[in-house]
This record gives C-alpha cells, sequence and structure tokens, in this order.
C-alpha cells in the first residue's frame, strides 16, 4: 500500500479542513498543512507530497511567489501544484499558468470540481489507484522520488532521422544542466531564509 500525501498551503483553517476532507476521500490520506508561503516551502522540501494544494492570497508571501520558489527548488519542482483561489481573473490564472501549475480552482468550489482537476493531472484510472492506495508509476505522479531525479540525456539520443521535436528538447537538457548549481544555490538560500523567519516566529 502506498500512503499518498497531499500539501495544503492556505491561510483559513476552515478552508484547510475542506480539501483535507475533500482530498482524503480521493486518497491522499496523508495530509501536511501550511498557513503561508515559507511555511509551505520547508513543509514541501521536508515532506516530498504527492500533490499540493496552494492558495493564492495569503499574507507575507502571494501563491504565485510561492509556486515560483517551489519551481525553482529541485526536489520540488516536479510535484504537480493546483491553485486555489476566489480571484478568477485572467491576469491571475495566465500567472498561475506561467509559474507552473497544474490546475487551478475558483472558490467556491466544489468535490466535483476538485475530482475534475485531480483527473486532469491523474487521469481516471491512475486516480482510481490512488483512491486504493495502489502504487503508480513515476510519470504519472510527476516526480515520485524526487531525490534520485536527475536529468537523463538518453532519451534524446536517437538512431535514425532526427527532429526539431528531440533538438529542442536536448536544448532544454542543455540548458537545465547550465542551471542546475543556481537551482542548488537557490534552493539552499531559500531554505535558509525561510529557517530564519521560522525561528523569529518561535
Amino acid at each position: 500500500m502506498v500512503e499518498y500525501s497531499v500539501l495544503i498551503i492556505d491561510d483559513d483553517i476552515w478552508m484547510q479542513r475542506i480539501l483535507s476532507k475533500t482530498l482524503s476521500s480521493y486518497g491522499f490520506k496523508k495530509i501536511y498543512l501550511a498557513s503561508n508561503g515559507f511555511e509551505g516551502v520547508a513543509k514541501a522540501v521536508e515532506s516530498h507530497p504527492h500533490l499540493i494544494v496552494l492558495d493564492i492570497l495569503m499574507p507575507e508571501l502571494t501563491g504565485h511567489l510561492t509556486l515560483k520558489m517551489l519551481k525553482s527548488i529541485k526536489i520540488t519542482r516536479g510535484i504537480p501544484v493546483i491553485m486555489v483561489s476566489a480571484l478568477s481573473d485572467i491576469e491571475n490564472l495566465g500567472l498561475a499558468v506561467k509559474s507552473g501549475t497544474a490546475g487551478f480552482i475558483s472558490k467556491p468550489f466544489t468535490r466535483a470540481t476538485v475530482y475534475e482537476k485531480l483527473v486532469d493531472i491523474y487521469g481516471k484510472e491512475k486516480l482510481d489507484l490512488i483512491a486504493k492506495g495502489n502504487p503508480i508509476d513515476e510519470e504519472g505522479l510527476g516526480i515520485y522520488n524526487q531525490h534520485d531525479i536527475e536529468i537523463d540525456e538518453k532519451p534524446f539520443k536517437r538512431s535514425g532521422k532526427s527532429s526539431k521535436k528531440s533538438a529542442d528538447q536536448a536544448g532544454q537538457v542543455s540548458q537545465d544542466k547550465l542551471l542546475q548549481h543556481y537551482h542548488d544555490d537557490e534552493k539552499r538560500s531559500i531554505e535558509s531564509i525561510k529557517k530564519l523567519l521560522l525561528k523569529s516566529r518561535r
């Protein structure tokens, strides 16, 4: 049995409870909660959840900035993130998509809305496996074992005909390699800042 987990980052306790109950019913039995972006990034790095649900309007650090931080850290950037907000305007939706969100839910929402977004991310078949606690492949979860994921160039080294798509992919791999040290340094900086902020609140 796999214990699927979700991190809910929202400053509204009532919304945390609603999302916890809803997502638990769809197989995400292990719930992590954070009330602001800094705490959310800390828990994401520490617990490596299978899914993150992130509110846009939060004090101190907005959901958009939190998402950018999550996507800049190597071990969290592959985790699917669903953004939730009462703001459903095109600008916020555009920012969320540009930053790498896997889905967007407008408040108020229903269980059916959450289910539809989960199906969009995982597909109905894999979501059924999650609900039963059965394992699914790594690709189905974005990044399953984030510690061990490295860029693999083998898929881009194909014999025979080359295509523009494979060339673009190979270029992206090279770019990722060039940015790897930057991401690692940024991760350490984010963790240091976050620790100081969390320490000052105690």
